[in-house]
């Protein structure tokens, strides 16, 4: 372990992000959370022990909607892990209901209401609504040791809660518009992290190139120590110290 990630003991890390699956890893570099198990339990398992984690290492796994983008590996995974599960209480009815989630273990929910924060292995977390079609549809706010992250996709339009969600960051998460971003931009964001680029049409150098055209469009000058890019559609990003 290098100095810097011992002064930075909250991570993220992003297993796969797009139209054709999700999973984010978030917590410190022993245990921690899965947002989202929209690739295999395999691919999950791989990319785990890729960053020296395990699967006994994840303590719970939050799901954003019920979209099978996020969710199509949560039955098998959790067959084998049996990992307490996490969502609105209109999710958890769409697992239920789901062809590739009918047969998750119900005894593993657990109800969320938003903006009501809970604790997981002593990271604060929030969910907060979004506008979306998905069933339950939330984000999620991290708070660990005063490090915080926003992790927020699928959003159909931005409503205040949305808004003041991404701003609480340091860093930030999201397929918001590029003129939203350079709006809410402030030198206390770390990370500017591009997710859920569409596969047919979008690409990373097109959302990179429009953020920045913002940027100079409204005068944005982002720090030297603000790091931005596009997640990786299908292969970890390895941990991002936040």
């Amino acid at each position: 372990m290098d100095l810097f990630s011992c002064l930075s003991p909250f991570v993220f890390c992003s297993f796969a992000s797009g139209s054709s699956g999700n999973c984010y890893y978030v917590g410190r570099q022993d245990e921690g959370i899965i947002v989202d198990v929209g690739i295999s339990a395999l691919q999950v398992v791989t990319a785990l022990k890729k960053n020296d984690l395990r699967i006994s290492d994840i303590k719970a796994i939050l799901v954003t909607h019920d979209h099978i983008d996020h969710v199509k590996g949560l039955e098998v995974l959790t067959k084998d892990h049996p990992i307490p599960i996490y969502a609105h209480s209109d999710c958890l009815q769409g697992l239920v209901e789901g062809k590739a989630t009918k047969n998750v273990d119900q005894g593993l929910f657990h109800e969320i209401e938003p903006l009501q924060p809970f604790e997981i292995c002593g990271i604060t977390v929030e969910a907060f609504p979004v506008m979306h079609d998905g069933r339950g549809a939330v984000g999620y706010h991290f708070n660990y040791e005063g490090h915080t992250l926003t992790i927020a996709t699928d959003i159909g339009m931005l409503d205040k809660v949305v808004k003041e969600e991404i701003r609480r960051a340091d860093h930030l998460s999201n397929e918001e518009s590029a003129r939203f971003v350079a709006d809410a931009y402030h030198t206390g964001m770390k990370n500017i992290m591009l997710c859920h680029l569409s596969e047919n049409n979008n690409t990373p150098e097109r959302a990179m190139q429009c953020l920045y055209q913002q940027f100079r469009k409204k005068h944005v000058h982002p720090d030297v120590n603000t790091s931005i890019f596009p997640l990786p559609r299908h292969k970890s990003t390895g941990f991002v110290y936040l």
